[in-house]
């Protein structure tokens, strides 16, 4: 998985098979639950809108397509507002957990080594082996990511 990450007020780039697998599973298990958090917050906000156009004076004297269009107002907004929200304030916590993990300035120059070297090694207890195809080095970072 790709992790956009900012340094000096610029946009680096690194992918999560370049960090331990113990990082690498915190760093995916903050990443998914941002869809929880998402469904948590518009089924709250969605229920509340419903509540209030069926509770509230003025609202309950609106039409029902009325309704219909502020509850779905509610619903799309939340979708989009707690998804953004979720995404910004995990960015302190991912950016601690892959602080000393390589980047690139380019999304496209970052290797994916769960692609690149992939090879499982009989010999060796099925480990995946890197001497696949003979590659063993890849093109060296020009920085490593700081936590600030």
């Amino acid at each position: 998985m790709y992790i956009n990450l900012t340094q000096n007020n610029k946009s680096w780039w690194t992918h999560t098979s370049l960090v331990p697998t113990e990082t690498q599973n915190q760093v995916i298990n903050l990443v998914n639950r941002q869809s929880s958090f998402q469904n948590k917050a518009t089924l709250l906000t969605t229920y509340l809108s419903l509540e209030a156009v069926n509770r509230i004076g003025p609202a309950k004297k609106l039409a029902i397509y009325f309704k219909a269009g502020i509850v779905g107002a509610v619903f799309l907004g939340t979708k989009f507002a707690s998804g953004s929200y979720y995404a910004k304030s995990i960015k302190p916590e991912i950016g601690k957990l892959l602080d000393g993990a390589p980047v690139w300035e380019n999304k496209f120059d970052v290797p994916e080594l769960d692609k690149k070297f992939f090879f499982i090694d009989d010999d060796n207890n099925f480990e995946p082996s890197l001497w696949h195809h003979g590659i063993n080095q890849i093109d060296k970072p020009k920085q490593f990511y700081k936590f600030e």
